[in-house]
């Protein structure tokens, strides 16, 4: 039997969670969004699925008459790599605009958050009698873009913030490096 005390103290710190999370979202006194990295990253996630999807249905027609006669293993592997790649460089553009470069690996966070999401609801629906299935549709659709592109963003963040000057400190102003 459960403890209703400790049930209690769960619950609160699942609310005060549930209720910091939200609250990224909502809006300040003056209108504007509490935390903008993650309105425009859930968004921009969305752009990018869009983005390898058309890259999907751009270049797996050309690829499987092209590779016609090939062992099924290099047809697949291409056809996951070929767009996944050109997903990645055309998204890598997000990268070369101002503002906050946390913007592209967000959104690749939030674009493994979603698609881990599908995984769960497709194993769940199809069953786990056909996981087999599920597994490999990931695995060509899904894994390779999100690999590479987070695999990049990530990279080119780290570069980015390994490169950037120090802060200075405001508490000693005469020290400069």
């Amino acid at each position: 039997m459960a403890n209703p005390i400790r049930q209690k103290e769960i619950d609160e710190r699942v609310g005060k969670f549930a209720d910091k999370f939200w609250g990224a979202f909502q809006m300040t006194e003056n209108g504007r969004v509490k935390s903008t990295i993650l309105l425009y990253s859930f968004c921009l996630c969305w752009v990018l699925l869009a983005l390898y999807g058309g890259c999907f249905v751009l270049f797996n027609p050309w690829l499987d008459s092209l590779l016609q006669g090939m062992p099924v293993g290099l047809v697949t592997l291409a056809e996951a790599l070929v767009p996944a790649a050109a997903g990645t460089a055309a998204a890598s553009l997000v990268w070369l605009l101002p503002g906050d470069k946390r913007l592209l690996p967000a959104a690749y966070i939030w674009l493994a958050l979603l698609l881990l999401a599908c995984l769960i609801g497709l194993m769940i629906l199809m069953g786990w009698e056909s996981a087999g299935l599920v597994l490999q549709f990931f695995g060509m659709f899904a894994l390779a873009p999100l690999a590479l592109g987070l695999g990049f963003s990530l990279l080119a963040y780290y570069l980015y913030w390994k490169k950037r000057p120090p802060a200075e400190d405001p508490a000693r102003p005469w020290k400069r490096q």
